[in-house]
C-alpha cells in the first residue's frame, strides 16, 4: 500500500510539474504575440541596423557609414539617419552632459554616410535612429570609446 500510495504521491509531482511548464510555455507565446501586435500595432518593423565606421572613434572629425535593412534582409533606401552621441555630465569634474548629432546621407544600397565630429576622448553612448516619413522605424543603442 505504501508502494501505491509512493508512485501516486511521484506521478501527481511529475503532473504538477508537466502543467507548470505548460502554463509558462503557453504564456511565453501569449506574450510574444502580444510583442508581434504591439510593432505592427505602431507600425515598427523589424530592421537591421549596422554601425560599420568608425569602428574606432577618435576625438575629433570621424567618418560615419551606416547600414540598414529591412527584416527580410533588403537594403532600406529611403530614411533619414542619424547618429546621436552622449556623454553624460560628470559633476566631479564640472561637465555638462555634451551631445553631437550627426545626420547621414544615403549612399545607395541602404548605407548611409557623413561626416562628424567626437568632441572629446571617453566613453559615448551613441543612438543610431532610423526614420521614414518622419516616424522612427528602428534604432539601435551602443557604447564607443573614443580615443
Amino acid at each position: 500500500m505504501q508502494t501505491i500510495q509512493r508512485r501516486v504521491h511521484i506521478s501527481g509531482r511529475r503532473v504538477m510539474a508537466a502543467a507548470g511548464v505548460l502554463a509558462m510555455t503557453m504564456m511565453a507565446t501569449a506574450a510574444s504575440a502580444e510583442q508581434a501586435k504591439k510593432a505592427a500595432s505602431t507600425g515598427k518593423s523589424h530592421i537591421s541596423i549596422m554601425l560599420m565606421k568608425p569602428t574606432a572613434p577618435k576625438a575629433g572629425e570621424n567618418q560615419f557609414d551606416v547600414m540598414v535593412k529591412d527584416a527580410g534582409g533588403k537594403p532600406v533606401t529611403d530614411a533619414d539617419v542619424s547618429v546621436l552621441f552622449v556623454m553624460p555630465a560628470m559633476p566631479a569634474m564640472k561637465m555638462p552632459e555634451m551631445r553631437n548629432e550627426v545626420k547621414l546621407t544615403s549612399a545607395g544600397g541602404g548605407t548611409y554616410t557623413g561626416t562628424g565630429q567626437v568632441t572629446m576622448a571617453g566613453t559615448w553612448t551613441v543612438t543610431v535612429s532610423v526614420k521614414q516619413g518622419g516616424k522612427e522605424i528602428g534604432q539601435k543603442k551602443l557604447t564607443l570609446t573614443a580615443k
